[in-house]
């Protein structure tokens, strides 16, 4: 697949993931219909971001489900 131009401000960072990792974001991208697997992890980021925000202002994160609530834990 042919490399897009990378117009954005910030630069390049070069992962190295698991075969098990990067088969997980790849099937990500393609549920989600993100373009790349960079839109994935920018993704990831900014919910992570979030959550951890949440977080440290003192909010509990809830997942409500069929089952019940239970509050989500970041490590």
């Amino acid at each position: 697949m042919a490399r897009m131009p990378n117009n954005l401000k910030g630069g390049r960072l070069n992962l190295e993931i698991g075969e098990e990792a990067r088969k997980r974001m790849e099937e990500l991208r393609d549920e989600t219909g993100s373009r790349s697997l960079t839109d994935v992890v920018s993704r990831a980021l900014a919910v992570y971001e979030y959550l951890w925000r949440q977080k440290k202002t003192g909010s509990r994160v809830l997942v409500q489900d069929s089952e019940g609530t239970r509050e989500l834990v970041l490590l």
